[in-house]
């Protein structure tokens, strides 16, 4: 089996080792905190103080940290991953980030004989435990086919999607259309609610209708409608506000340098800034329906 690094061991990336290490690959980690580090250690990881040791005793060094300038701290430099990498060895970066980053790393390590993938994924921390992930995939085909054994154990549903920088586009625009059909959802709820209508009447009849989503079924803003809610626990996360703001302003950033309009996007970003500006940068992103509620008086 290869030898794998992994850099970044948070409420995703953890998950995502552990089940690298329960199916018996030699495993080197690294994170900034020693709590996640010790916890794969147990579970047969090696400890690594630096990016470039992970690197140095790895085939493919997979990273999964939380934004661009995070992922360029890790690459280069003389602790980088790039300063430890021999020619021929492979960087599968599972961050979501900006894809141009993404393609200026990619470059820097095709430089140096190194191929890379990047391979965000979608879905919340008991997906990442349970190694039920989608992972989007931007690189060669060649290069992905490799990988493909090792993003298996991580994910249930896997999708080449084209060229390095693929996958951050790819997975960027399916959280701009979930986050705006979260806006219609939270709204929805809203005015049904405050001219009387039962919560969980509401999900029953935007189950069987064509107010239905992936949404509704995961982030219902009233409690005990639905099991998994993370408004059933005062909205604990999840993905938190803090990272679907951090998500949207790469879209909108991106979309303003190609000169594409995004309406909806842009107020979908303001709404999230709202709840981040009220102190819930934390917890899940769905507590913007918090805010909505706020301004139409009701009480929360």
């Amino acid at each position: 089996m290869k030898r794998l690094g992994f850099i970044g061991l948070g409420n995703m990336g953890k998950g995502m080792a552990l089940n690298l290490a329960k199916a018996g690959y030699p495993l080197t980690v690294h994170d900034i905190r020693p709590g996640p580090v010790q916890e794969l250690v147990k579970a047969g990881a090696r400890a690594a103080g630096s990016p470039r040791e992970v690197a140095e005793n790895s085939e493919i060094v997979i990273t999964m940290v939380t934004s661009s300038p995070h992922v360029e701290q890790i690459m280069y430099g003389d602790d980088g991953v790039l300063a430890g990498l021999k020619k021929g060895n492979i960087i599968i970066d599972m961050s979501t980030i900006d894809p141009i980053v993404t393609r200026r790393v990619a470059a820097a390590a095709a430089g140096k004989g190194i191929e890379m993938i990047d391979a965000p994924v979608s879905g919340a921390p008991p997906k990442a435990a349970d190694g039920t992930l989608s992972i989007m995939v931007g690189g060669k085909k060649g290069v992905f086919d490799q990988c493909q054994p090792i993003l298996e154990v991580m994910g249930e549903k896997i999708i080449h999607v084209g060229d390095v920088g693929m996958g951050e586009v790819v997975k960027l625009a399916n959280n701009l259309a979930a986050a705006i059909a979260g806006i219609g959802v939270f709204e929805g709820f809203l005015f049904g609610v405050k001219l009387g209508a039962d919560p969980k009447v509401l999900y029953d009849v935007m189950s069987a209708s064509s107010g239905n989503s992936w949404i509704l079924q995961t982030r219902v803003p009233y409690p005990n409608v639905i099991p998994g809610s993370p408004a059933n626990e005062d909205f604990a996360p999840g993905f938190t506000a803090d990272l679907m703001a951090k998500d949207l302003g790469l879209i909108l950033s991106a979309a303003e340098a190609t000169r594409i309009p995004l309406l909806a996007g842009s107020l979908t970003r303001q709404m999230v800034e709202m709840a981040r500006a009220a102190g819930f940068g934390d917890k899940d992103w769905s507590v913007v329906a918090r805010i909505l509620q706020q301004m139409a008086g009701e009480e929360t």
